[in-house]
């Protein structure tokens, strides 16, 4: 049987109350669909690291940034209220950029794989 530190454990229910209370949120107040990609807990649970991802522009995102700069009270106390911990990790809320970034490569490969492809084609 394998064994899970509790940090790791507390980052699980963490990622899936968070997710409830910003679904609930976003989706009430402006339509925003969040996805809550992960989350860091600290060793000695004093602190947890959420990342999440937006659907749609850099507008959406800079919107759902704002939302969470003034809300991040807000959704500490309902996750303390839910999570019952004795200590409530200090969260923080922080754009994924690994999904841009892996968009970004995508490209930057294909790129790769076309100019090859043409250069084979003249080669030929």
């Amino acid at each position: 049987m394998k064994s899970f530190k509790r940090s790791q454990r507390v980052a699980d229910q963490i990622k899936r109350d968070v997710s409830d209370v910003i679904e609930e949120m976003m989706q009430d107040k402006t339509g925003l669909m969040v996805t809550v990609s992960g989350v860091d807990v600290s060793n000695d649970l004093r602190h947890a690291k959420i990342y999440y991802t937006v659907l749609g522009d850099e507008e959406k995102r800079e919107q759902a940034e704002k939302i969470f700069g003034r809300s991040t009270g807000y959704i500490q106390s309902e996750l303390a209220r839910r999570l019952r911990l004795r200590r409530m990790p200090e969260i923080s809320l922080n754009y994924d950029t690994s999904l841009v970034e892996g968009m970004r490569m995508v490209s930057l490969i294909d790129d790769v794989i076309s100019e090859t492809e043409d250069e084979n084609d003249q080669t030929d």
